[in-house]
């Protein structure tokens, strides 16, 4: 017999974490900062004027399922319930377990969840569809309803799945015919619903009175996505020392800070040292929507900010990415839990700092793209033309990075961490080349870093470099995208340095 699944009460558990405090009040408008400790938030931000309206930029957006994801309850869920009992209608719906007097609307969704819960109170994983948990209001208490769900224009529709399977060995579901229907729209840390008799806003669950505990906005970015003024990744937690933002180049800016109200407004604050040695602040605004991951392990949220024709899309996490990188170097993640390709991410940020440090050190300019794991050279530094010939100056330069590079990945610290070093030759996607008439000369500018590398010119470790030393050639296939997310073309003609882990050295 098919059995939905479902149990009862199952949000107690998975709202039971905590999260940051209320913001400041500014008037009628929440406002929270994310900083250092040792920064004044108010007063980098005192003097700046709204510039956006988050409700214009929102009503031009075409929501996916994608920009739903996330944890949305009530306030807060304890005492808030009976209210919304009192305020929302009751229906009676047919699942496959049975007719059940449910509220109108969800009071608490988990758009995006990873895992279902099955009949024995165990999570599944489900890969082949958007999935959520929905809970609604009966008798009084939160009966979660796990759904796929599929979004156009303004609507969502969650079609309930019902359990067909259940054991070690076999976890399977069907899509059951009973649905929920209903208008939405996103705006800052809220989403709001309704089946055109009832409407209830919702919170990101990081905004709510349910939090007990400090909150951590980080974001790596995603795949592809426009960057702001080169911003690859950030974490930051309100008024603590954990803040540090990341650029596409690997270096870190001087400092950073974020408000955020709930109007939908974020203003964004960077600061850096530009290649003189000027400060350089940089000061932005946008819309935005917030995702709480809803873990009870690490309360924390990415964001998503609109302007008036992009979208930047900080809500990768490490694990996310690392495992992606890990994919494209031919390793199976599946046979990996997500704790141990964290460990791999943490160890190789680790690893990724010390050579950006040893790097800038010894004046070598390489492009540490931690969303990809490639260390790119210019091509045009290191031969002439279309040539695959190295010049003089590309040895030359070889002899630093090869110098460099060896120094920290055979330290004490990493040794044996690298099974291999991979050199990876790229071309540009220029007009009127192909994959084809690129690739000999991708292949044969790999070959020819390597070989010099193994020459013993270098004055590197060439025995234990030999041995795990690898070449391959991309032609124009792997291209690279500048901050607004278009094809660089410089950028692309490059020679990069890629190395993969030893699961097993873990």
């Amino acid at each position: 017999m098919k059995k939905i699944m479902s149990v009862l009460m199952l949000f107690t558990i998975l709202f039971s974490f905590a999260a940051c405090s209320n913001g400041a009040g500014e008037g009628d408008t929440k406002v929270w900062y994310f900083n250092h400790n040792e920064t004044d938030p108010e007063a980098i931000f005192t003097n700046v004027q709204d510039s956006i309206d988050p409700n214009r930029i929102f009503s031009s957006v075409q929501f996916d399922e994608n920009m739903l994801h996330g944890t949305y309850v009530l306030n807060n869920l304890e005492k808030d319930i009976g209210q919304a009992e009192k305020d929302l209608t009751f229906q009676e719906v047919s699942l496959a377990i049975g007719t059940y007097n449910i509220s109108s609307l969800p009071v608490a969704v988990y758009n995006g969840a990873k895992y279902l819960p099955d009949l024995e109170g165990n999570f599944r994983q489900v890969e082949d569809r958007e999935v959520a948990v929905l809970g609604f209001i009966k008798d009084g208490k939160i009966a979660t309803i796990p759904c796929s769900y599929e979004v156009s224009a303004n609507k969502v529709k969650y079609t309930v799945l019902t359990e067909t399977g259940s054991s070690a060995e076999d976890f399977s579901y069907e899509v059951d015919d009973a649905a929920f229907e209903y208008e939405f729209s996103l705006c800052g840390p809220y989403l709001t619903l309704t089946d055109g008799t009832d409407t209830l806003k919702l919170t990101a669950y990081s905004f709510t009175e349910n939090n007990k505990s400090e909150t951590t906005m980080h974001g790596y970015s995603t795949e592809k996505t426009p960057l702001i003024d080169e911003l690859d990744y950030f974490a930051s937690q309100q008024d603590s020392l954990l803040n540090y933002a990341v650029s596409k180049d690997g270096s870190y800016y001087k400092n950073s800070a974020f408000k955020l109200s709930d109007d939908g407004r974020c203003t964004v604050y960077l600061s850096y040292t530009d290649a003189q040695g000027k400060e350089q602040n940089v000061i932005r605004q946008y819309a935005y929507i917030a995702q709480c991951s809803g873990y009870p392990y690490l309360n924390s949220f990415g964001i998503m900010l609109f302007d008036e024709g992009k979208i930047y899309d900080y809500t990768d996490d490490v694990t996310e990415r690392e495992a992606r990188i890990l994919k494209s170097e031919g390793i199976d993640t599946d046979a990996l839990d997500e704790e141990t390709i964290k460990e791999i991410a943490e160890k190789k940020e680790d690893l990724y700092d010390a050579l950006y440090n040893e790097f800038k050190a010894n004046g070598i300019t390489v492009q540490i793209n931690r969303s990809t794991g490639e260390i790119a050279m210019d091509a045009t530094v290191l031969f002439g033309g279309d040539s695959a010939e190295l010049t003089d100056e590309g040895k030359e330069f070889l002899n630093k990075f090869i110098k460099a590079y060896t120094s920290i990945i055979y330290d004490e610290k990493y040794d044996g961490f690298i099974a291999k070093t991979i050199v990876e030759g790229h071309i540009a996607p220029i007009s009127g080349a192909t994959y084809e008439s690129g690739m000999p000369l991708s292949e044969q500018r790999a070959k020819n870093v390597k070989d010099y590398c193994l020459s013993g010119e270098t004055g590197a470790d060439t025995p234990k470099l030999a041995a795990t030393m690898e070449t391959v050639g991309y032609s124009q296939s792997r291209p690279v995208y500048d901050a607004d997310g278009n094809v660089d073309i410089e950028a692309c003609r490059r020679v990069s340095f890629r190395f993969v882990v030893n699961i097993d050295a873990l």
